[in-house]
């Protein structure tokens, strides 16, 4: 598919409506704590066919929750319900498909704990952190020791077929006690 046209606007919040069809069980309370602390930095997306939210049905919850009376929005046009629910379900997809390197977010979160504001607007707190930090120690004594080569860790890379196969091995792996991260080769 080529690129779409998408039309960017500020709308009435009441004028576009939450996807009746969306499954997707968003954290309202989470969503309010960044729009407070940052505004909306991206726009929702919306159907223009039927002003249903196709991507940031919790972001327009939570705007409404605070009383916002407009919200940015970008406006595209399906041909049809179901492509407009594949676009649904794909967005909702992909964020259940992403994962994190805990080692660099464990970095960036000790800097900012750091600063002043600490971890304020990150939607993490001192516990995620410290939870972080002990899982990575984790790893590091299930390490051997080698004096000559100092830390070496003993992995395994399976080839999967796609993403799908990806994720469902890591939730295996993790539910029978093993530490799995996905690598991209």
């Amino acid at each position: 598919m080529e690129h779409r046209k998408i039309d960017y606007t500020l709308v009435d919040i009441g004028s576009i409506e939450a996807h009746p069809k969306n499954v997707r069980q968003g954290d309202i309370g989470a969503i309010s704590e960044s729009l407070k602390a940052h505004g909306q930095y991206r726009p929702i997306v919306v159907d223009k066919r039927t002003n249903f939210i196709l991507a940031g049905n919790h972001t327009w919850k939570a705007a409404k929750a605070l009383g916002w009376q407009q919200i940015s929005a970008g406006f595209i046009e399906t041909k049809a319900d179901d492509e407009a629910l594949r676009i649904l379900l794909a967005d909702n997809k992909a964020n259940d498909l992403a994962t994190y390197d805990d080692l660099e977010l464990a970095n960036l979160l000790k800097g900012l704990a750091e600063t002043d504001e600490g971890l304020n607007g990150s939607l993490f707190d001192g516990d995620d952190l410290d939870n972080l930090l002990k899982d990575l120690a984790l790893d590091d004594d299930q390490s051997d020791v080698n004096p000559q080569l100092g830390n070496i860790q003993y992995g395994v890379v399976i080839d999967v077929a796609d993403s799908q196969e990806q994720t469902n091995l890591l939730e295996k792996l993790k539910n029978e006690g093993y530490h799995a991260r996905p690598v991209n080769l």
